[in-house]
């Protein structure tokens, strides 16, 4: 019970994370999932063909000791994180894409020659830069104003580990044009429980000449957020696409921000996610541009707004213990979010822990959930059931009724949201990045969402009109997920012409092929470290499909990527190449 008492002095009493919860209100508890015994999603004759679009240059990691450290061709051989297209009205859109690369280079990359060119190197700007545990950390993710084509503004996200002994400040002797003259370093937003380990810094860049290749401008820091454990740091970042000059929304940033292992562990940290005195595990909405809504709230440091007047306004600004910035909370690792214009619908994959991976769409003051649920179910931690959900353990714990969690300065329960599409580990361990798909090469696939499975490169879809529909039922049903198949040719076979491959077979022919070096008998490394460099393999990637078929050992590291055109493309940091989705040879069955 201890841990109980203290989760719930800290915020967040949990209902159902403790057997003898109470029952608040009479009546019958909700139906929750039940844990499968097999796995669910099947192939359903889907089947799209894949492309060799680009090979990125090899990658070499920022450990401890001097940068760029050597190339290893045991490890993944090049980690690209976002492919993402410049604002159509911005003069080289049409010509190139930005390739972000986890171990610390932005790139440019031209799409007729496919070159691609190194634009800013984040381990020779930032003395802290930090890659290690090198799952998550790095150079994470990038977004372009959405005036970008006029003021040449964009955003990243990176990690720095603030115990190194580097200044905190960065540097441009190996980028005089940068200039930092303004540049702060801003107070941290620490965790209110346990220690801050690691940070996430998001910046502000200004390009003065977004016609050439090369970076001419200022780097501005918006804000620097702390984590407790090494993994899921800040996710992602993403403006309203559907905002306009004028709109209340417009030039809005929305911040996703993983709980840094927080609500998976046991102790003073686990309420974490829940609490809305901290930032990890939330969605943040902040405006930039501190003139641009000049009737809301400066924030503390005087680098953003906090939307905070009128309808518009972030949910919790008038909490008193709540930081402003949040918009939703109770997530893990929203590692990626897109926004269809179309339906004018935010979806974050959310990545679970031991049980289930997750989509769900997000709204203004939603709680997800996480650390007392994870997918559709009750989620305990610590003790002799830690890790587990309900329908994993023997005699199962009943979902409380009301199914509501308390969350310290609100003045009622409040009812968690669920996901709106979710698989469990039986068919894969981490939900990679999502898009709905408006694209026209592959007309008969609109409106699905399109994502993997990072660690075997398994590509799935569901439809959008069903995930929406599912929020509607009650007790609230998942959206079906299904699995797509893909076709490639080889360059290793030409003469058999495109063929069925898994994509985890794809990438590990490409590991050989770039001279990657494998470990005993697994094919591809497995992309995490320790203080000695590289883990070359790793527990992931063993087992077999839901075919039988063996894995190999590894993982294939696959997400996927959208650009301009609504394009979809697939990238696996396990051979560091780039492919491109380019027709649908069988299409779903109507």
């Amino acid at each position: 019970m201890l841990g109980f008492e203290r989760a719930a002095r800290r915020g967040v009493r949990a209902a159902a994370a403790c057997a003898a919860l109470v029952v608040l209100v009479a009546g019958v508890a909700p139906v929750q999932a039940q844990y499968p015994a097999s796995p669910q999603i099947r192939k359903d004759g889907t089947v799209v063909r894949i492309e060799d679009y680009a090979s990125l240059p090899y990658s070499s990691l920022r450990l401890e000791g001097p940068y760029p450290a050597p190339i290893d061709l045991r490890g993944q051989l090049g980690k690209s994180n976002m492919l993402i297209s410049e604002p159509a009205a911005a003069s080289q859109a049409a010509a190139r894409l930005f390739v972000v690369e986890q171990n610390g280079i932005l790139y440019l990359l031209d799409k007729k020659t496919r070159a691609f060119t190194p634009y800013i190197d984040f381990g020779k700007v930032f003395p802290r830069f930090n890659t290690d545990p090198n799952l998550g950390m790095g150079l994470v993710s990038m977004v372009f104003d959405p005036d970008y084509a006029k003021n040449g503004r964009f955003y990243t996200v990176h990690t720095e580990n603030p115990r190194r002994s580097e200044p905190a400040a960065p540097l441009n002797a190996a980028m005089p044009a940068l200039d930092l003259s303004a540049h702060k370093i801003t107070p941290p937003f620490n965790v209110p429980a346990g220690v801050t380990g690691y940070e996430s810094i998001v910046t502000e860049w200004r390009d003065s000449n977004i016609g050439n290749a090369t970076f001419e401008g200022s780097a501005r820091e918006l804000m620097r957020i702390g984590t407790n454990f090494a993994r899921h740091p800040v996710g992602d970042l993403l403006f309203n696409p559907l905002a306009r000059p004028g709109d209340a929304d417009y030039g809005n940033l929305y911040i996703s921000t993983g709980d840094g292992e927080a609500g998976e562990r046991a102790g003073p940290t686990h309420p974490v996610p829940q609490r809305l005195d901290a930032l990890p595990g939330k969605i943040l909405r902040i405006t930039p541009d501190i003139t641009l809504h000049p009737q809301d709230k400066l924030a503390a440091n005087g680098q953003y707004r906090i939307p905070s007047a009128g309808a518009n306004a972030n949910p919790f600004v008038n909490v008193a213990l709540a930081h402003g910035e949040i918009f939703a909370y109770g997530l893990r690792n929203p590692h990626r979010i897109s926004w269809d214009a179309a339906t004018n619908t935010l979806l974050a994959n959310d990545i679970g822990d031991h049980s289930w991976e997750e989509i769900n769409v997000i709204v203004k003051g939603g709680n997800y959930g996480w650390g007392e649920r994870e997918g559709q179910e009750l989620r305990f931690t610590g003790g002799p059931n830690g890790g587990r959900t309900a329908s994993q353990i023997d005699p199962q714990p009943a979902m409380p009724a009301p199914d509501v969690l308390a969350v310290d300065g609100l003045p009622q329960p409040v009812k968690p949201l669920y996901p709106v599409a979710a698989f469990s580990h039986l068919d894969g361990i981490a939900i990679g990045s999502g898009y709905v798909y408006r694209g026209k090469l592959m007309p008969q696939m609109a409106g699905k969402y399109f994502f993997t499975d990072i660690s075997s490169g398994r590509l799935f879809y569901t439809d959008l009109d069903a995930m929406l529909a599912a929020r509607a039922t009650t007790p609230q049903k998942l959206a079906p997920i299904s699995e797509i198949q893909i076709v490639y040719q080889s360059p290793d076979d030409v003469a058999k012409g495109a063929v069925n491959r898994r994509m985890f077979d794809i990438v590990a022919d490409a590991f050989v092929r770039k001279k990657g070096v494998r470990s005993g008998n697994c094919v591809l490394p497995d992309g995490s470290s320790n203080e000695k460099g590289v883990i070359t393999c790793g527990g992931r990637g063993q087992g077999k499909d839901p075919d039988g078929v063996p894995w190999g050992g590894g993982r294939a590291d696959v997400r996927l990527a959208i650009d301009g055109d609504g394009k979809l493309y697939l990238m696996s940091k396990g051979d560091g190449m780039i492919r491109k989705l380019t027709s649908v040879v069988v299409p779903p069955a109507r």
